[in-house]
């Protein structure tokens, strides 16, 4: 066995390890200042109004109980079993209608598949970032008490933020679905998203 595939070997054994182990601490992405939505998401809104209406006055980190961890892994399973990845190059934010569709379309389905479960819309944040290939993404950023946890098109199963190797720009703020704000914080270095599990889920 060549130095270069034990070396990998190696790595993979000890993030399945961590995926085994309890969370060191529960975690929330820390945001700054206010920025300008993402131009697709503003389309989305003159298309949804209703799902970037109101304001949270103090937004609290959804209390994660087995039921509600079971509930994101539902989600995130059926989803990504539902969609077919395909790149749109007008990266047009939207809902699925025809059972293909990017990053965009799997983080929105996985919000209101929630909001429908009754999760509260503060807790379900988009969020965009650059991944490990320097490409943008949107993922959906679920804030409990074990931490802020990513439904990833890109993954098959829920993980903590700080456990993948993105480059976190910016999230919808907690207090209002239409604000956005910056996020202060970078993600671990690996190969590739892959590694986190070993399992890609789309692409």
């Amino acid at each position: 066995m060549s130095i270069k595939r034990a070396a990998g070997l190696a790595f993979a054994a000890t993030m399945a390890l961590g995926l085994a182990l309890p969370a060191q601490a529960a975690t929330s992405m820390p945001t700054g200042a206010l920025v300008p939505p993402p131009g697709g998401f503003i389309l989305f809104c003159a298309r949804h109004m209703q799902e970037c209406a109101g304001t949270v006055a103090s937004p609290a980190a959804v209390e994660l109980t087995a039921e509600r961890r079971e509930q994101l892994d539902e989600v995130q399973a059926r989803v990504n079993a539902a969609i077919q990845y395909r790149d749109d190059p007008q990266h047009v934010w939207d809902y699925p209608t025809n059972g293909t569709g990017d990053c965009n379309k799997y983080a929105l389905e996985k919000r209101r598949e929630l909001v429908q479960l009754g999760w509260p819309r503060d807790a379900l944040l988009l969020t965009t970032a650059m991944t490990e290939h320097d490409e943008a993404h949107l993922v959906l950023v679920v804030r409990t008490s074990a931490g802020d946890l990513v439904l990833d098109s890109r993954l098959a199963p829920v993980v903590d933020w700080t456990r993948l190797p993105y480059r976190w720009l910016a999230q919808q703020s907690p207090e209002s679905p239409a604000l956005w704000v910056t996020v202060r914080a970078g993600g671990v270095t690996t190969v590739d998203a892959g590694a986190v599990d070993g399992r890609v889920a789309t692409r």
